[in-house]
């Protein structure tokens, strides 16, 4: 019996390890904070190690006793599947920065757990503990530590209408990956103005103060700095 190779097994592999390879380039990159939250960056190695069996195992299977040619619609089809993994590999690595922004708004409600649990009353505040007051409407617990000194990390945005020495200071949280990503937002005054640009990543020090829904830090010192290695926080839903 004449084995033939089969045009779309191996076609079929090909997107598979291509899919494999961008799992592998991530890891080996240390770029899964960019894709995944902490508590789900195992699904790299489990997709990087499954896609690779799978690929090999459909080439092994790629020898034939009756043809099977490669139809136009399986290769549309192989193309498609394979193209986002190709693209993503091809680019330079990317944070959802200010046009996300603009795109999402303000964080949502709905389906977010709070989970810190910790006192606010004094030491340093985290954009986590920001976001589950704001998150819980319980901004007003901060009433007695307004003008108190507190350092946040995030990248720039702007309104329109903002004032010059005046941003509003972002970081996104992620529970699963950037698609379920929500933002924390503090305004910003007293920066120096002009200074900073949209997506600039900064550390902003200054007194804060609760107003209504939101935060006001009043910088006394802002600091431009490189894109944290984690530029998301991990969050749960």
């Amino acid at each position: 019996m004449t084995l033939t190779w089969s045009k779309a097994r191996i076609a079929t592999s090909a997107a598979l390890a291509v899919w494999a390879a961008l799992f592998w380039y991530i890891i080996i990159l240390d770029r899964l904070p960019l894709y995944l939250a902490a508590r789900t960056t195992w699904l790299a190695p489990v997709g990087a190690i499954t896609l690779t069996l799978a690929a090999l195992g459909r080439l092994a299977s790629a020898r034939t006793s009756v043809p099977e040619p490669l139809s136009k619609k399986q290769s549309i089809n192989l193309v498609t599947l394979a193209l986002p993994a190709l693209l993503i590999m091809a680019l330079p690595p990317i944070a959802l920065g200010s046009f996300a922004i603009e795109r999402r708004g303000p964080s949502v409600s709905g389906g977010y757990v709070t989970v810190s649990g910790r006192q606010i009353g004094e030491g340093d505040l985290s954009l986590m503990d920001v976001f589950e007051l704001s998150y819980d409407n319980e901004l007003h617990r901060l009433a007695d530590r307004a003008g108190t000194t507190s350092s946040f990390t995030g990248f720039v945005s702007r309104e329109p209408d903002s004032a010059a020495g005046e941003f509003t200071l972002n970081r996104f949280i992620i529970s699963c990956c950037p698609g379920d990503a929500i933002s924390v937002q503090l305004r910003v005054v007293g920066a120096p103005p002009g200074q900073f640009e949209a997506d600039d990543w900064v550390r902003v020090s200054g007194g804060i103060y609760p107003v209504g829904e939101q935060l006001v830090v009043d910088a006394s010192e802002v600091i431009q700095v490189p894109r944290p290695a984690h530029p998301y926080l991990s969050g749960r839903n």
